[in-house]
């Protein structure tokens, strides 16, 4: 068998079949294709989001539930938005919340319909400053405040009013913890309609929902398909039950007593708001022996939760001449925490959709760069402990019907084998816990991870490693091993980004070996192969840059149009001379394609690189 995990039958075969199957379909079955193309006179897009000092800000934004919120390293997250409604998702559907001002005869004025919202997203928190002819003066305004609670899987929301000429009455209205999962969690663009118009409230979603009110009826618990959350206001609320059909106007009058709890019900509560007493809103899930914290302790815990969102915001800091990127660096410090898991004491693959423990890619990268150590190595550990031993087959599995002769599962997933996905993510994996190691020096661990380290670059020999030429040097195959990859087919050949990865972890892996008292001479000796294979095979000096691959079978082509990440790989790797270094950059700047970044309010110049 060709020494590749795709074998080059199977691309026959398929080639084949495929054709075979083409010419075997009447014409009529293939339906025409249309597409509208992207080209330069349809790529503006008005700037939404403006930077000011960390915040980012809108001023009468569109959107519902597209700013994620998260609070204590689980599944748990609140969606809020430009408009101020949220959504609390446990994971699942753990209802919605939404605030306006209740006249006298009971109707509404949703807030998210005010005249005027400027919201501020402050990486982990969003405000809301709220102007509207119902708060009865020019000069009045509310500023809404909400975020997760530090110690616990809930929502806090703040309420201040400002310059009103009398009190007015602030209604709430909270339901529908249906416990519903969307297709990726409620991940942008995966549902059949809008995030903004998919966790909209519903009727059906409060189905099954069970609140009971206290004995003073200014607290209460929700019991739902997906937990028991509880909530609280201070000043106190008065709560009522209503049926979820009333949840665009629930606070007029009933027009008979009710029977019986309706079998949709949501809840409404009715507080005065004064300039001088904020009200806050405190919603959460608790456990069914849990005692829900006091009304009285709601200040406290705002401010807790608003001092652990600052410290996390000011974890990394810096000051440049572009604004847009100070004020990154801070939601990137958010979005970093929010992928660690406590409990499971891992980096998860994403914050929304794909939150699960996944190997690759880049997340555990993050942990270093901010100074969480301690989560580094637990991620290390955790999945150093999953890795497979055992003793080597004496060769390659060969491909497998069951996937078409495309994969051979049972090669990937051999001794040395860290994860059970179709991918080769042990590559990052070695090349985040090296850079780990880079951090701390952190010997002790090196040595308790050093069998981890052998037994992958075993492993990334026997499946990956390719020869060429008449010294036989080595190329690496890349194995959906990087961010692309999914989309990049190299039919076995020796790629620069996995090949420059494999020349780095060589070199690391014998400065290691020296440290701990290991013989460093395989992998100096395999560096040097390898770098030899990349000047030799791929380095083109009339391009200044390396090829993107090189076919393993046929005329073994070089394929020369690299992509970005063939430049960053093979600098990171440390194979090439500042003045080569220098090249790289230019074929960049003159080989790939810019896309232009321009619209209404977008500063100029600014592109991204395909």
């Amino acid at each position: 068998m060709p020494p590749s995990l795709v074998s080059t039958r199977s691309f026959d075969s398929l080639r084949l079949l495929a054709w075979l199957g083409l010419c075997a379909l009447p014409l009529t079955t293939i339906p025409a294709l249309t597409f509208t193309p992207e080209q330069a006179r349809t790529l503006e897009r008005p700037l939404r989001y403006t930077p000011d000092g960390g915040d980012f800000v809108i001023e009468n934004g569109a959107e519902f539930f597209n700013r994620p919120l998260y609070g204590t390293n689980t599944a748990f997250r609140v969606d809020g938005g430009d408009r101020p409604e949220w959504s609390l998702y446990l994971p699942g559907r753990g209802g919605n919340l939404r605030l306006g001002l209740v006249a006298a005869d009971g109707s509404v004025r949703w807030l998210h319909d005010a005249a005027r919202i400027v919201t501020r997203y402050r990486p982990g928190a969003l405000r809301h400053e709220i102007t509207d002819p119902a708060l009865g003066t020019s000069d009045a305004s509310l500023i809404i405040d909400s975020l997760p609670c530090a110690e616990a899987e809930g929502l806090l929301v703040r309420v201040e009013a400002r310059g009103l000429a009398r009190p007015l009455t602030l209604g709430w209205a909270y339901g529908g913890a249906s416990g519903k999962r969307g297709v990726r969690d409620g991940d942008i663009g995966t549902e059949k309609v809008p995030i903004g118009q998919y966790f909209q409230f519903s009727p059906e979603n409060a189905l099954d929902n069970t609140f009971t009110l206290s004995a003073d009826q200014h607290a209460f618990t929700l019991q739902a398909k997906p937990g028991r959350l509880a909530g609280t206001t201070l000043p106190a609320s008065s709560l009522s039950v209503r049926d979820a059909d009333r949840w665009a106007a629930p606070f007029t009058a009933d027009p008979a007593p009710a029977a019986a709890a309706p079998a949709r019900p949501i809840l409404t509560g009715r507080v005065v708001l004064t300039p001088a007493t904020p009200v806050f809103i405190g919603i959460e899930r608790i456990q069914d022996s849990t005692t829900p914290p006091p009304a009285s302790a709601l200040p406290d815990r705002f401010a807790a939760a608003e001092a652990k969102r600052a410290a996390l915001q000011a974890r990394v800091r810096i000051s440049t001449p572009d604004p847009h990127l100070d004020a990154a660096v801070g939601a990137l410090n958010l979005a970093a925490d929010a992928v660690w898991d406590e409990a499971q004491g891992a980096v998860m693959h994403g914050a929304v959709a794909w939150r699960s423990k996944l190997l690759g890619w880049r997340g555990p990268y993050a942990n270093d760069a901010l100074g969480w150590h301690e989560r580094a190595r637990r991620h290390f550990t955790y999945w150093a402990g999953q890795q497979k031993s055992g003793d080597i087959p004496a060769v390659l599995p060969p491909p497998e019907e069951a996937t078409n002769l495309a994969r051979s599962r049972a090669a990937l997933h051999s001794p040395g084998a860290l994860s059970f996905h179709h991918y080769d993510m042990n590559l990052v994996y070695i090349d985040a816990l090296f850079r780990h190691l880079m951090w701390t020096g952190d010997l002790a661990f090196a040595r308790e991870v050093w069998p981890v380290i052998e037994r992958h670059l075993i492993w990334q020999r026997r499946l990956f490693r390719r020869e060429f030429g008449p010294e036989k040097l080595p190329l690496y195959e890349a194995y959906a091993c990087i961010w692309a990859s999914d989309d990049m087919q190299y039919h076995g050949g020796g790629v620069a980004y996995s090949t420059a990865y494999n020349h780095w972890h060589n070199l690391m892996a014998a400065r290691l070996a020296r440290l701990l008292g290991a013989d460093p001479a395989p992998y100096e000796t395999e560096a040097a192969l390898i770098a030899r294979a990349l000047r030799t095979q791929l380095w083109l000096p009339e391009r200044g840059m390396f090829a993107e691959f090189k076919d393993l079978l046929g005329r073994q082509l070089v394929h020369p149009s690299a992509g970005l990440w063939s430049f960053y790989h093979t600098l990171d790797a440390g194979l090439v001379t500042p003045a080569e270094a220098w090249s790289m950059t230019r074929y960049v700047e003159r080989e790939l394609p810019r896309l232009p970044v321009r619209g209404p309010g977008v500063p100029p110049g600014l592109a991204v690189y395909a």
